[in-house]
Protein backbone atom coordinates (compact mmCIF):
# COMPACT_ATOMS: atom_id res chain seq x y z
CA UNK A 1 0.00 0.00 0.00
CA UNK A 2 1.50 3.36 -1.18
CA UNK A 3 -0.41 6.38 0.65
CA UNK A 4 2.17 8.98 -1.29
CA UNK A 5 0.23 8.31 -5.06
CA UNK A 6 -2.32 10.42 -5.23
CA UNK A 7 -6.07 9.86 -6.08
CA UNK A 8 -6.90 9.55 -9.35
CA UNK A 9 -9.14 13.48 -10.01
CA UNK A 10 -12.61 13.05 -10.10
CA UNK A 11 -12.65 9.45 -10.06
CA UNK A 12 -16.15 9.48 -8.23
CA UNK A 13 -17.60 10.44 -11.87
CA UNK A 14 -16.39 7.60 -13.48
CA UNK A 15 -18.90 6.13 -15.28
CA UNK A 16 -20.58 2.53 -14.19
CA UNK A 17 -22.72 1.87 -17.19
CA UNK A 18 -19.98 -1.40 -18.16
CA UNK A 19 -17.88 -2.12 -14.79
CA UNK A 20 -15.88 -5.22 -15.70
CA UNK A 21 -17.93 -7.80 -13.34
CA UNK A 22 -21.30 -6.11 -14.73
CA UNK A 23 -23.06 -9.22 -14.13
CA UNK A 24 -20.89 -9.46 -10.27
CA UNK A 25 -17.72 -10.40 -9.48
CA UNK A 26 -16.50 -12.95 -7.02
CA UNK A 27 -17.63 -12.38 -3.01
CA UNK A 28 -13.95 -13.48 -2.15
CA UNK A 29 -10.25 -14.65 -3.45
CA UNK A 30 -8.54 -16.24 -1.12
CA UNK A 31 -4.92 -15.28 -1.44
CA UNK A 32 -3.83 -18.50 0.44
CA UNK A 33 -5.49 -20.92 -2.18
CA UNK A 34 -4.79 -18.45 -5.12
CA UNK A 35 -2.10 -19.39 -7.75
CA UNK A 36 -1.78 -18.04 -11.54
CA UNK A 37 -1.73 -20.95 -14.02
CA UNK A 38 -0.11 -20.52 -16.67
CA UNK A 39 -0.25 -23.56 -19.16
CA UNK A 40 1.96 -23.29 -22.10
CA UNK A 41 1.91 -25.58 -25.58
CA UNK A 42 3.26 -29.41 -24.73
CA UNK A 43 3.68 -28.96 -21.59
CA UNK A 44 1.29 -31.34 -19.83
CA UNK A 45 1.38 -29.25 -16.50
CA UNK A 46 0.87 -25.44 -16.02
CA UNK A 47 3.21 -23.47 -14.31
CA UNK A 48 1.95 -22.30 -10.93
CA UNK A 49 3.11 -18.98 -9.41
CA UNK A 50 1.33 -17.79 -5.90
CA UNK A 51 0.51 -14.37 -4.69
CA UNK A 52 3.61 -13.12 -2.89
CA UNK A 53 5.96 -15.16 -5.86
CA UNK A 54 4.42 -12.86 -8.44
CA UNK A 55 4.68 -9.36 -6.46
CA UNK A 56 8.23 -10.39 -6.16
CA UNK A 57 8.59 -9.86 -9.49
CA UNK A 58 10.26 -6.70 -10.92
CA UNK A 59 7.34 -4.44 -9.69
CA UNK A 60 6.50 -1.07 -11.71
CA UNK A 61 4.49 1.96 -10.78
CA UNK A 62 2.93 3.56 -14.29
CA UNK A 63 0.40 6.28 -13.98
CA UNK A 64 -1.13 5.75 -18.27
CA UNK A 65 -4.19 5.93 -19.31
CA UNK A 66 -7.34 3.18 -19.95
CA UNK A 67 -9.84 3.79 -22.49
CA UNK A 68 -13.48 2.19 -22.53
CA UNK A 69 -15.35 0.72 -25.33
CA UNK A 70 -18.72 2.80 -23.98
CA UNK A 71 -16.90 6.49 -24.75
CA UNK A 72 -14.81 6.90 -21.66
CA UNK A 73 -11.28 6.93 -20.25
CA UNK A 74 -9.32 7.99 -17.50
CA UNK A 75 -5.41 8.28 -16.61
CA UNK A 76 -4.86 6.22 -13.35
CA UNK A 77 -1.34 5.14 -11.20
CA UNK A 78 -1.27 1.61 -11.83
CA UNK A 79 1.47 -1.06 -9.72
CA UNK A 80 1.99 -4.46 -11.14
CA UNK A 81 4.74 -6.47 -13.40
CA UNK A 82 4.99 -6.15 -16.99
CA UNK A 83 3.72 -9.54 -18.81
CA UNK A 84 7.39 -10.21 -20.38
CA UNK A 85 9.12 -10.04 -17.39
CA UNK A 86 6.75 -12.55 -16.28
CA UNK A 87 7.45 -14.74 -19.44
CA UNK A 88 11.33 -13.64 -18.28
CA UNK A 89 11.16 -14.72 -15.28
CA UNK A 90 9.32 -18.34 -15.42
CA UNK A 91 11.96 -18.61 -18.47
CA UNK A 92 9.42 -19.55 -20.92
CA UNK A 93 11.17 -19.62 -24.29
CA UNK A 94 10.36 -16.89 -27.60
CA UNK A 95 10.13 -20.37 -29.45
CA UNK A 96 6.49 -21.74 -27.34
CA UNK A 97 5.34 -17.73 -27.72
CA UNK A 98 6.31 -15.88 -30.64
CA UNK A 99 3.72 -15.34 -32.72
CA UNK A 100 0.93 -16.85 -30.37
CA UNK A 101 -1.60 -15.76 -28.57
CA UNK A 102 -2.70 -15.49 -24.73
CA UNK A 103 -6.07 -16.64 -23.39
CA UNK A 104 -6.91 -15.42 -20.13
CA UNK A 105 -9.37 -16.88 -17.57
CA UNK A 106 -11.12 -15.19 -14.61
CA UNK A 107 -11.69 -16.82 -11.19
CA UNK A 108 -15.13 -16.64 -11.65
CA UNK A 109 -18.52 -17.64 -9.72
CA UNK A 110 -20.88 -20.64 -9.43
CA UNK A 111 -23.40 -18.50 -10.68
CA UNK A 112 -21.83 -16.38 -13.42
CA UNK A 113 -19.37 -18.84 -14.66
CA UNK A 114 -16.02 -17.37 -15.94
CA UNK A 115 -14.93 -14.46 -18.24
CA UNK A 116 -12.23 -14.81 -20.87
CA UNK A 117 -10.36 -12.89 -23.20
CA UNK A 118 -7.60 -13.32 -25.80
CA UNK A 119 -5.04 -11.21 -27.17
CA UNK A 120 -1.84 -11.03 -29.30
CA UNK A 121 1.21 -12.14 -27.29
CA UNK A 122 3.46 -10.10 -29.86
CA UNK A 123 1.74 -6.81 -29.36
CA UNK A 124 1.28 -7.18 -25.59
CA UNK A 125 5.16 -7.03 -25.24
CA UNK A 126 5.66 -4.31 -27.75
CA UNK A 127 3.40 -2.24 -25.25
CA UNK A 128 4.13 -2.91 -21.99
CA UNK A 129 1.20 -4.98 -21.07
CA UNK A 130 0.88 -5.41 -17.52
CA UNK A 131 -0.48 -7.74 -14.35
CA UNK A 132 -1.85 -5.20 -12.10
CA UNK A 133 -1.94 -5.71 -8.09
CA UNK A 134 -2.43 -2.20 -7.00
CA UNK A 135 -4.39 0.85 -8.54
CA UNK A 136 -3.54 4.49 -7.26
CA UNK A 137 -1.39 3.03 -4.35
CA UNK A 138 -3.86 0.72 -3.34
CA UNK A 139 -4.88 -3.19 -4.05
CA UNK A 140 -7.77 -3.41 -6.88
CA UNK A 141 -11.10 -3.83 -5.21
CA UNK A 142 -13.07 -6.99 -6.11
CA UNK A 143 -14.80 -4.79 -8.64
CA UNK A 144 -11.85 -3.37 -10.23
CA UNK A 145 -10.06 -6.98 -10.63
CA UNK A 146 -8.85 -8.24 -7.14
CA UNK A 147 -6.10 -10.17 -6.74
CA UNK A 148 -4.13 -9.32 -10.29
CA UNK A 149 -6.14 -8.06 -13.20
CA UNK A 150 -4.34 -7.71 -16.90
CA UNK A 151 -4.47 -4.44 -19.23
CA UNK A 152 -2.96 -3.41 -22.42
CA UNK A 153 -3.17 -0.26 -22.37
CA UNK A 154 -3.49 -0.09 -26.20
CA UNK A 155 -6.86 -1.64 -26.38
CA UNK A 156 -10.14 -1.59 -24.64
CA UNK A 157 -10.36 -2.45 -20.79
CA UNK A 158 -13.08 -6.05 -21.83
CA UNK A 159 -9.41 -7.60 -23.87
CA UNK A 160 -7.86 -7.61 -20.74
CA UNK A 161 -9.58 -9.77 -17.79
CA UNK A 162 -9.72 -8.96 -14.21
CA UNK A 163 -9.88 -11.47 -11.10
CA UNK A 164 -7.27 -13.64 -13.30
CA UNK A 165 -6.65 -17.36 -12.79
CA UNK A 166 -5.10 -18.90 -15.86
CA UNK A 167 -3.16 -17.84 -18.64
CA UNK A 168 -2.90 -19.82 -21.88
CA UNK A 169 -0.78 -19.96 -24.77
CA UNK A 170 -2.59 -20.82 -27.60
CA UNK A 171 -2.65 -21.23 -31.57
CA UNK A 172 -5.72 -19.76 -31.85
CA UNK A 173 -7.40 -16.02 -31.93
CA UNK A 174 -10.56 -16.91 -29.79
CA UNK A 175 -13.75 -14.31 -29.01
CA UNK A 176 -13.81 -13.86 -25.75
CA UNK A 177 -17.09 -13.13 -23.38
CA UNK A 178 -17.40 -9.66 -24.09
CA UNK A 179 -17.36 -10.44 -27.98
CA UNK A 180 -20.13 -13.07 -27.33
CA UNK A 181 -21.81 -11.10 -25.46
CA UNK A 182 -21.91 -7.91 -26.68
CA UNK A 183 -20.54 -8.25 -30.47
CA UNK A 184 -17.37 -6.14 -29.26
CA UNK A 185 -14.47 -6.34 -31.96
CA UNK A 186 -11.94 -9.67 -31.15
CA UNK A 187 -8.92 -7.23 -31.69
CA UNK A 188 -10.49 -4.36 -29.36
CA UNK A 189 -8.30 -1.66 -30.79
CA UNK A 190 -9.07 1.39 -29.31
CA UNK A 191 -11.02 3.36 -32.71
CA UNK A 192 -10.36 6.81 -32.95
CA UNK A 193 -13.17 9.38 -32.08
CA UNK A 194 -14.01 11.50 -29.34
CA UNK A 195 -14.31 10.03 -25.73
CA UNK A 196 -14.97 11.56 -22.30
CA UNK A 197 -11.87 12.10 -20.34
CA UNK A 198 -12.72 11.53 -16.95
CA UNK A 199 -10.14 12.71 -15.34
CA UNK A 200 -10.23 15.77 -16.90
CA UNK A 201 -13.92 16.25 -17.17
CA UNK A 202 -13.76 17.05 -20.64
CA UNK A 203 -13.84 15.24 -23.84
CA UNK A 204 -11.18 14.99 -26.23
CA UNK A 205 -10.46 13.19 -29.62
CA UNK A 206 -8.45 10.15 -28.97
CA UNK A 207 -6.45 8.68 -32.52
CA UNK A 208 -6.36 5.13 -30.94
CA UNK A 209 -3.84 2.73 -29.50
CA UNK A 210 -2.26 4.13 -26.05
CA UNK A 211 -2.57 7.77 -25.07
CA UNK A 212 0.60 8.82 -24.46
CA UNK A 213 -0.28 12.99 -24.89
CA UNK A 214 -2.41 13.63 -22.06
Amino acid sequence: MNNTIPKTPWIEKKPSSLRYYQEGPPSLADLNKWTLNIFIPDQEKPIQINYNELRSILQRTENRRVVCVCNWSIRRTWTGIYLEDLFKYLKIKESQFKGKFLKQISIGTAEKGKYDSTIRIDDAFERKAMLIFDVDGQPLSLEEGYPVRLIDFGLYRYKGIKGLSELHITNEFEAGHWEAMAGYCKEGKVKPKRYRIVDLQEHRFIEGAEVTNF
